[in-house]
């Protein structure tokens, strides 16, 4: 009789047990930095072996981006956001990028390791970035679909580079985060009308 293929004999990871991998790694990140995390000891300290560990993240970058959006997403999400009008999703979104992060001292060695290493970049673009990016998009699609924007108009496709380049901007530039006066200024006088501008009439 054929052996099963080993994919098949493979244990899937229930809910609970993924969640406490990304609680163990988060702790580690905490406690010794990215840089001297290492998938043994996230291993060692589960109890798992490491070949579980790149079953299921294949590499420690998404191992502890991860754990970073595990973390991130318990309170927040641009997901939950719909508040059933345009604006009131939007001012929701600027909420969540500047609200207090508890996480922040956990995860603070990512940013400068995200800086030295353009493979962890990526995995932050895939993991963090690009969903933020289509959430964002499924929120401007029901705007859409309500009326409130122009399906064609082109800001639609220019949105999250006018919200979120402020934010990442400011800090770079002044070496503060964006406060939420500054990004409902932002929504109110800038991408909002862009958005609900109605079309040049020739």
């Amino acid at each position: 009789m054929a052996e099963a293929p080993v994919a098949s004999r493979r244990r899937k990871l229930t809910p609970e047990r993924e969640r406490e991998l990304l609680r163990v790694t988060a702790e580690l990140v905490g406690e010794v930095g990215y840089d001297q995390v290492t998938m043994a000891a996230v291993a060692q300290r589960a109890k798992c072996s490491t070949a579980t560990l790149y079953r299921q993240w294949e590499s420690k970058p998404r191992l502890v981006i991860s754990a970073w959006k595990a973390w991130s997403e318990q309170e927040r999400g641009l997901s939950q956001i719909d508040t059933g009008s345009l604006r009131g999703d939007l001012m929701g979104v600027v909420r969540q990028l500047v609200a207090e992060d508890p996480d922040k001292d956990t995860f603070a060695s990512i940013p400068p390791a995200i800086m030295q290493d353009e493979g962890l970049m990526e995995v932050v673009r895939e993991i963090l970035v690009y969903p933020a990016v289509r959430d964002l998009a499924r929120l401007l699609e029901r705007a859409v679909d309500r009326g409130e924007i122009a399906a064609g108009n082109p800001v639609i496709g220019l949105a999250d580079q006018i919200l979120l380049g402020p934010w990442v901007a400011h800090g770079i530039l002044y070496g503060t985060p964006a406060t939420q006066e500054l990004m409902e200024t932002i929504v109110d006088t800038v991408l909002l009308p862009a958005l609900t501008a109605q079309p040049a009439t020739v």
